[in-house]
């Protein structure tokens, strides 16, 4: 099991990136998919932006500003993200590829890295595990605003903006071709 579990988590990106250009083919968009699913994706891309100003990788446990709110912002970012994908493409195939890809591959990950957090961090995990949802934010007041700019950075976060907009230029090109004004 473990090697699959590796198997699995070392070529996530790939098996990501496969799902798009599936995606990307079969997308039929419209002027309101695109809007509407851009929407979605600039909320998931600042939720994602927002977390990793605070993860510091494998060296300390986030507890502060989105994660006060769920233990995996980065993937509900991504939830966010995938859904205006899936939106933007205006094609009921291509939303279900989306969906078929999103659910069961993160719930894997999450309880992967559930285990992974739990034997790091210990009770301190377990503590803030009863505190956070697991998933999708609680809705509160978030306190201690510190967000890291050099955690942004060495996370390369910015890499999320730069191909969530290539994808929205993809959409609104095939959409452009669609009407003939291109």
């Amino acid at each position: 099991m473990r090697s699959v579990t590796e198997t699995l988590i070392k070529y996530r990106s790939l098996v990501g990136i496969i799902t798009l250009v599936v995606v990307l083919v079969l997308a039929t968009p419209s002027a309101r998919s695109i809007v509407i699913g851009f929407f979605f994706m600039m909320v998931g891309m600042f939720f994602r932006a927002w977390s990793s100003g605070y993860i510091n990788k494998d060296k300390e446990l986030a507890t502060e500003g989105p994660y006060s709110l769920t233990r995996n912002p980065l993937y509900f970012g991504n939830l966010l993200i995938g859904t205006g994908i899936a939106v933007a493409s205006n094609n009921w195939t291509a939303a279900l590829i989306c969906a078929l890809y999103y659910f069961p591959f993160f719930t894997f990950l999450i309880a992967i890295e559930r285990k992974r957090m739990k034997r790091r961090f210990g009770e301190r995990y377990e503590e803030w595990a009863r505190q956070a949802n697991l998933f999708f934010p609680k809705i509160k007041k978030v306190r201690n605003f510190n967000f890291n700019i050099s955690y942004y950075m060495r996370n390369r976060e910015y890499r999320v903006l730069f191909y969530s907009l290539i994808i929205i230029a993809v959409m609104v090109v095939k959409y452009l071709r669609k009407i003939g004004f291109i």
